[in-house]
């Protein structure tokens, strides 16, 4: 039975403290190390394919795990989410901080919804052919509506940091292992890096 490897980008670079969003900000130092290790990690496992976001933070990550020796793919609807915050500075009393979802649609972006139908749109996809060891590297939004559509969970509304159940949100350079079988899929807890 193959495994599917949900790996969120290692830790980044943000001393303004930004929201990020698809910019491209390179891994920090700490970063660096938890892509070594997630590199260590999978040296055994035999990985055939790396799928990625082509956000710079995912690609580092996914270029260390990969060793010079594993394909890399680049799909966007492995990309982080869209939003017309990306770049603001968080400040305590940014509604941001408590309403990132809940931008005006006329402004740009994606809801929970839509991150949530073309994270389901690449696995559809992807699993009835799967027969190896993959790695899928994305951001912490569109790997929690994975865990969602894998969990067969409802969705939450997402428009609040309180409407989250952060016991199943990944932590970044974490990696969540889903044993891919006909009648039903295994979801093993999160490792952490």
């Amino acid at each position: 039975m193959p495994s599917l490897y949900l790996v969120r980008h290692c830790e980044y670079d943000n001393p303004r403290n930004i929201l990020p969003g698809r910019l491209p900000i390179e891994l920090s130092e700490h970063g660096k190390k938890q892509a070594e290790k997630l590199a260590e990690y999978f040296k055994d496992k035999s990985i055939a394919k790396i799928y990625s976001s082509a956000v710079l933070r995912c690609k580092q990550t996914s270029e260390a795990i990969a060793d010079g020796t594993t394909p890399i793919v680049y799909d966007k609807r492995l990309l982080e989410g869209h939003s017309a915050y990306q770049g603001i500075v968080y400040e305590p009393e940014h509604p941001l901080r408590e309403y990132f979802y809940g931008h005006i649609p006329e402004l740009g972006g994606e809801s929970p919804d839509d991150i949530y139908t073309r994270m389901a749109s690449f696995f559809e996809e992807l699993l009835p052919s799967l027969h190896e060891n993959v790695v899928v590297c994305s951001h912490g939004d569109p790997l929690y509506t994975a865990y969602c559509w894998f969990a067969k969970k409802s969705l939450p509304s997402m428009n609040e940091v309180s409407d989250l159940d952060l016991s199943d949100y990944q932590e970044k350079g974490s990696v969540r292992e889903i044993v891919v079988e006909q009648s039903k899929n295994t979801i093993k807890p999160v490792l952490q890096f």
